[in-house]
């Protein structure tokens, strides 16, 4: 079964002539393409408006096919005429060879990608079918012959060996059938023949395209073809590339340097490439027709097969020069997969020097942005020299380079690079402007400007985008918001606030004129106009300002950046690119309390502000967050919400988040603070401090919190009590809570009789406030002291003291006199005697010195006689003066001083 899987009749070229063209298939598809890109969000993806063609420029427009006047007689398009081609492939004795269905995959079937015919179907170079031919597999198109040992066979004159296996191949064809005109020939015009044989281990992997020996006829006639000759190491670009030689003579370009963009550059490697034919071989060839462009416009181009390529031409100097333009990239699984970059690939044409045979006049030229030119296969400096400046660290010609020309031992062709194709997304090919000059050196008077991506490049990872503005003859104005990279812009706008968006413009016309710029809005925006004139060619910033209306969808909308003529409303460009319309932010500030008291009301407050104008918000919804519980307030004409928020919480620091809920208007705004909540004031009072010691003694406090009108739970208040003796030794301490009411009582039972120091200091998490000092006075009531005693107090003034002091039940009474000078002091009232072993201190209040005083003594019994034993201090205060009457310890130089 033969492994082509069309129809007999599109095997048998005399059953069927015609088949449809691809090109008809890719138009509609090119129009589907276009239809998803609208539907994508609405957005159109090609924009400039129609408008008309300048007048200078011939209708109809011009085939720059020029199927009259062909490069060579071969050279046209062969239509959807089917071409038979025969394969011719020769084995050998002594090496591995490879099968019948192994070549036929080389070059058929159709409709399968990565053989021959594929490759000239798809890009509309020919419609290859296999010969009818009753080898093996019979009419799969391969006929296979054996010229024995591999040494003699390939020695042998490459077109004797080519005729040997034609002659081989006789019995298997009926070349009768493809003599089509009857003139007794078979010619390459009526059908394609290879010539194939096992390569050499490491070597015959590339091609030719050669006669064939002259013979005896076949079939009764004439051999005229020539044979598209290459090896099974040889890859299958160069089987291709081979043929359109044979079938189109088609001329070698490598040398101009197209590298892999095109199917005349060089094609020869160690492995599988593919890169289609550029657009002035598809021209030529298939019928593949580029758009002409006759006035100034955006355009967009991409790598797909059925992407439209443009073609700029200066009508006064007439079609012999153009350029093309057309955008490639490779992409597995593709005819273009080999290509060396991303981007726009521009080649110039001079139509009258395509076959040139000088490296340096080249008839179609691809345009590198950096402006050096690819190098030629033996002229490397393409200076029209070859080989004058060898390597010796010399510069033999002169050019201020050394070296740049070496002697060719081997030819190695340019295969072209990563920096061949314009991307000004490329840091290493910035340029965004092509504006070359012809062939000749002679100012082109067209360009393409502005080349970037448009706005929707990349979304879809299958289609390399990019647009470009053509610049031709005739009026015409650029309008450019590209950043540097030539990547659409993609600003954002706020509601309500006026934006500026400046874009570069030109006029690209060839006479002055005016031009209003400005930016197409939805019909609630506005945008200003910016009116300019401009000289030919001269170029400008314009500055247009753009307001979004409140309540305008957030999100993506698309603008188009607008230049009009003034005086022909026809000469107009439009670029669109997408804006992210964006809500007014507002900044938020915290400024209420910081600290608060535990139980008090807490004062929260915050401003809201327009971030853009720093106006005050009013209205706005302000929610307050402390420990989980939210207070809402609205802000006033000021822009501040005020609330309260009660500190009932534990004393420590809690984070207040403060925000406000986005709107029609603005987004939502948040902020942060912290308000530590402090302790209560509290004052603590100690009541009952005079007792009899034993187990009725107690002490009662009493806390009173501030008067603030938010009163605390007093339940929570504590307080730590020490108890420091005068008399005796070992403090005591004691902690005590309060009830609701503020009271706690403390039961001194086993607190011994002594004048003891009271420290009571404020205590738990709640409450704070001053420490309290006090003396608490536990007294024995059968403690007594009497007697007289004398002596001299600190300053050497005689002292005298008379007392007589006990307890009537739990009540201090007696009488206390004390002489110093003629200063006496008298009791009116005992306040209290403490006495604990031999040592005595007590209070009383009297006169000193005819003022009220206080008076505190304290009396050491050493026992009898009292002189020199005994011994008393005082300390006198007397109302009204600050320094209190210390007398010292006073040793009795008389008199007797009883302690019990």
């Amino acid at each position: 079964m033969a492994a082509f899987p069309l129809a007999p009749s599109l095997r048998d070229p005399r059953r069927s002539s015609r088949l449809r063209a691809p090109g008809r298939v890719r138009a509609r598809l090119l129009g589907a393409l276009a239809l998803v890109l609208v539907v994508l969000g609405g957005l159109l993806p090609f924009a400039p408006p129609a408008r008309a063609a300048a007048a200078d420029y011939p209708f109809p427009l011009p085939d720059f096919s020029h199927p009259g006047s062909p490069h060579a007689p071969l050279f046209h398009d062969r239509g959807d005429t089917l071409i038979p081609v025969l394969i011719v492939y020769a084995t050998f004795n002594d090496l591995t060879n490879v099968t019948e269905a192994d070549i036929e995959a080389k070059y058929f079937p159709l409709f399968t990608f990565g053989n021959v015919a594929d490759y000239y179907l798809q890009h509309d170079l020919g419609v290859m079918v296999p010969a009818v031919e009753s080898f093996g597999d019979a009419d799969n198109g391969v006929v296979v012959v054996d010229l024995g040992a591999s040494g003699p066979g390939i020695a042998q004159d490459p077109a004797q060996r080519r005729r040997k296996m034609i002659d081989l191949a006789d019995p298997f064809v009926d070349f009768a059938r493809y003599d089509t005109d009857r003139d007794g020939t078979v010619e390459d015009t009526e059908l394609g023949v290879a010539t194939i044989f096992t390569s050499r281990p490491g070597t015959d992997n590339c091609g030719q395209t050669r006669e064939v020996a002259a013979g005896g006829k076949l079939d009764g006639k004439t051999i005229g073809f020539r044979t598209a000759d290459s090896g099974t190491a040889t890859n299958r670009i160069t089987l291709a590339h081979e043929l359109g030689h044979q079938l189109y003579d088609l001329y070698d370009h490598y040398g101009f340097g197209v590298g892999s963009w095109d199917l005349a550059g060089p094609t020869c490697s160690g492995g599988e490439l593919w890169y289609e034919p550029n657009q002035w071989t598809k021209m030529h060839l298939g019928g593949q027709k580029p758009v002409v462009v006759t006035s100034d416009r955006y355009v967009t181009v991409s790598d797909l097969s059925i992407a439209t390529t443009y073609l700029i031409y200066d009508h006064e100097r007439g079609t012999d020069d153009y350029f093309l333009i057309e955008a490639r990239t490779p992409r597995a699984g593709t005819y273009d997969q080999s290509v060396p970059d991303s981007g726009v690939v521009v080649f110039r044409v001079d139509e009258r020097n395509v076959r040139s045979n000088q490296e340096h006049v080249r008839g179609v030229e691809l345009l590198r942005p950096d402006g050096v030119r690819t190098p030629g296969c033996v002229d490397e400096d393409v200076d029209g020299r070859v080989d004058e400046d060898p390597v010796d660290s010399m510069d033999n010609d002169g050019d201020g380079r050394v070296d740049e020309d070496p002697a060719e031992t081997s030819v190695a062709c340019d295969g072209g690079s990563d920096v061949d194709a314009w991307d000004p997304g490329d840091t290493r090919t910035p340029q965004r402007t092509m504006d070359r000059p012809w062939a000749d050196g002679t100012p082109a008077k067209v360009a393409v400007r502005a080349i970037g991506r448009p706005f929707f490049a990349g979304t879809s990872a299958n289609i390399w985008w990019s647009q470009v503005y053509l610049d031709v003859r005739g009026p015409g104005v650029l309008v450019d918001p590209a950043d540097a990279r030539g990547n659409a812009p993609r600003p954002t706008l706020t509601i309500g606030n006026p934006t500026d968006l400046s874009f570069t413009v030109r006029n690209t016309g060839e006479a002055t004129d005016t031009f209003d710029f400005t930016e197409l809005v939805p019909s609630t925006w506005t945008a200003t106009t910016q009116r300019m004139t401009l000289a030919a060619g001269q170029q400008a910033t314009a500055t247009i300002k753009v307001t979004v209306p409140d309540g305008e969808r957030v999100g993506q909308h698309s603008l188009f950046a607008r230049g009009r003529s003034t005086t022909d409303t026809d000469i107009t460009t439009d670029y669109q690119f997408l804006v992210d319309v964006v809500k007014r932010q507002l900044d938020i500030s915290y400024t209420g309390d910081t600290s608060v008291d535990h139980s008090d009301p807490a004062a929260l407050s915050a401003v809201v502000r327009d971030r853009i104008t720093g106006a005050p918000v009013a209205g706005r919804q302000v929610d307050f967050t402390v420990a989980g519980q939210v207070r809402t307030a609205t802000t006033g004409p000021d822009g501040v919400a005020r609330a309260t928020w009660l500190a009932d919480q534990l004393p420590g620091g809690y984070p207040v988040l403060v925000q406000t809920s986005a709107d029609g208007r603005y987004e939502a705004a948040a902020t942060e603070a912290t308000l530590t909540v402090d302790r209560e004031n509290l004052v603590v009072a100690v009541t009952g401090l005079v007792q009899a010691a034993g187990s009725g003694a107690k002490l009662t406090l009493q806390a009173t919190q501030e008067a603030d009108g938010h009163p605390a739970d007093l339940s929570r208040a504590a307080a730590h009590l020490t108890l420091s003796p005068t008399l005796t030794t070992g403090s005591r301490s004691f902690d005590v809570t309060f009830d609701a009411t503020g009271r706690a009582e403390v039961v001194l039972a086993t607190v011994a009789a002594d004048v003891w120091a009271l420290h009571a200091e404020v205590a738990g998490e709640y409450f704070t406030g001053p420490a309290v000092d006090a003396e608490l006075i536990l007294f024995n009531p059968a403690g007594q002291v009497s007697g007289t005693g004398r002596g001299d107090d600190s300053a050497g003034t005689a002292l005298r003291m008379t007392s007589s002091i006990r307890y009537q039940g739990t009540t201090p009474n007696g009488s206390i006199r004390v002489d110093r000078g003629s200063q006496r002091f008298d009791a009116d009232t005992i306040s209290w005697l403490v006495v604990v072993g031999d040592r005595a201190v007590f209070q009383a209040a009297g006169r000193f010195g005819g003022s009220p005083a206080t008076l505190r003594g304290t009396v050491v019994d050493g026992g009898n006689p009292g002189k020199g034993h005994d011994t008393f201090s005082l300390r006198i205060t007397t109302a009204g003066t600050p320094t209190p009457y210390e007398s010292g310890v006073v040793t009795l130089d008389n008199g007797n001083l009883g302690v019990q």
